[in-house]
């Protein structure tokens, strides 16, 4: 497996009291694999990610990746990440962004020539390498956080919520993307409210609820829990929301 995580878990300190965002969550991805993490709001999905990313410090458990035990304040190069809310440097244009993004990836090593056009490519946005980040509608935005995502070849991708703000061609089209990344050996682990994506991309799904992970396996197994044929009736069901 390339990402492990073992008894991880997060509470905050409120007004109110305690809270835990994530109750010891074990979660494997496997190789090749790509894995939607599905939940409502507030169950935990972003504060999972972003301790694996290294953003917020676990109050228990452990993260291995590659099978080695990764800290908090261990640079994460080998994962392409983008964020729910993917807010880059306004003042720069497209591809000043991406040459920023290239050269973080590879920090000391060799530059790739062309890399930036490559990346702009693969998510469609070839004509506007010279755009204004802060010129750009929150569709375009989406596809320049996918392609920094693929900055440097990463052997994993982690992304939250990947086709937000995207129409349904744009939905359409990182949905090729995302399995043609996995025909060429990518690993993705991505989390996501629309189930119709989540069907079409994912080998397994996981479904996490008030930070508690509620279901881990293909959806094939899902529907056969529930005995229907449709995702978001089982879903509804395994959060408690449309049992009757």
């Amino acid at each position: 497996m390339i990402l492990q995580i073992n008894s991880l878990s997060k509470i905050y300190n409120s007004k109110e009291g305690k809270v835990e965002a994530l109750k010891n969550l074990d979660l494997q991805v496997e190789e090749g694999e790509i894995l939607g993490l599905l939940g409502p709001n507030g169950a935990g999905k972003t504060t999972a990610v972003k301790m694996i990313m290294g953003f917020l410090h676990p109050s228990g458990g452990e993260i291995r990746l590659g099978g080695e035990l990764i800290e908090p304040s261990n640079p994460r190069r080998q994962i392409g990440y983008l964020p729910e809310s993917f807010r880059p440097n306004p003042n720069l244009n497209v591809m000043e962004y991406l040459r920023f993004q290239c050269r973080l990836a590879r920090p000391g090593g060799p530059r790739v020539r062309g890399e930036e056009d490559r990346l702009l490519e693969r998510v469609g946005m070839t004509r506007f390498g010279k755009r204004r980040i802060s010129k750009l509608s929150k569709g375009m935005g989406q596809r320049v956080g996918l392609a920094q995502a693929f900055a440097g070849d990463p052997s994993i991708l982690i992304l939250d919520e990947p086709t937000s703000g995207l129409d349904p061609l744009g939905k359409g089209d990182v949905i090729h993307l995302l399995l043609d990344m996995k025909a060429a050996g990518k690993t993705i682990f991505f989390c996501s409210h629309f189930l119709s994506e989540v069907e079409r991309l994912c080998d397994r799904i996981g479904i996490l609820d008030e930070g508690e992970l509620k279901f881990m396996g293909t959806v094939k197994t899902f529907f056969e829990k529930w005995r229907v044929n449709d995702l978001e009736q089982a879903f509804r069901w395994e959060v408690g929301c449309g049992q009757s």
